[in-house]
């Protein structure tokens, strides 16, 4: 065989798939499928506890029915994290309708006892997103930003009442696009309340550690748990 021949056969066997496969495009379906949503959700309210760092701020929270949160804290300067960090949550289990489609993937290797699940690849996707999937559950996400890139590793799910998974501890990793190095590493975790058939989010732990050589901890408690009588 010629250095030719050979060097177009192991880029040929290098290749990504570029046509679906059936059997990873289910392994995520699945998956998405066996995720906690909150069906026909009314909306609900709370009291909240913002603490960063031993310093507390303590507020009131409302989500609409279609997912929107206003919060009432009297220091501002807790709203955006504590607004984008339960926006997050809350987006995370409306019913969108990700389990009733299908989304063409393919796998990304032969590996199948990989400890994190099969690792597959969304085709056709612009954030070059990638999973891995193990036990109908959704382990790792990947995607690229158009300055970093992040995964997502969830080391504990919990099963509801349904039957199906909520997440409980977490972990992100940031990257910067064109270095690699390592920007941000937080490690979540959350607790969750059943209130009138639906679970909601009770607590949130957040540990973040920097670049810059720093480590935060910040924490959201909702008390005092209401679902809405009536849609927004």
């Amino acid at each position: 065989m010629t250095l030719y021949c050979w060097v177009f056969l192991s880029l040929a066997a290098a290749a990504p798939a570029t046509a679906a496969d059936p059997a990873a495009t289910k392994l995520l379906a699945d998956a998405r499928a066996a995720r906690a949503v909150w069906k026909d959700f009314p909306g609900f309210t709370a009291d909240l506890e913002v603490n960063v760092e031993g310093k507390a701020s303590k507020g009131r929270l409302s989500v609409s029915s279609s997912g929107n949160v206003t919060l009432l804290l009297p220091d501002s300067g807790y709203q955006r994290w504590a607004l984008g960090t339960l926006s997050s949550v809350v987006g995370h289990r409306l019913d969108n309708g990700d389990g009733d489609g299908e989304t063409p993937c393919a796998f990304e290797d032969d590996n199948a006892d990989h400890p994190l699940g099969r690792a597959i690849r969304v085709l056709s996707d612009e954030y070059h997103s990638s999973y891995r999937i193990r036990d109908r559950q959704v382990i790792v996400v990947n995607r690229d930003m158009k300055d970093a890139r992040f995964s997502i590793t969830v080391t504990e799910n919990e099963v509801n009442k349904e039957g199906k998974f909520l997440p409980v501890c977490f972990v992100v990793n940031t990257w910067d696009a064109k270095t690699n190095a390592l920007t941000s590493s937080e490690t979540h975790h959350q607790t969750w309340k059943r209130v009138d058939g639906f679970d909601l989010p009770e607590s949130i732990l957040v540990v973040a550690a920097t670049g810059d050589d720093k480590q935060e901890a910040r924490s959201l408690k909702l008390s005092n748990l209401q679902i809405a009588t009536g849609r927004e």
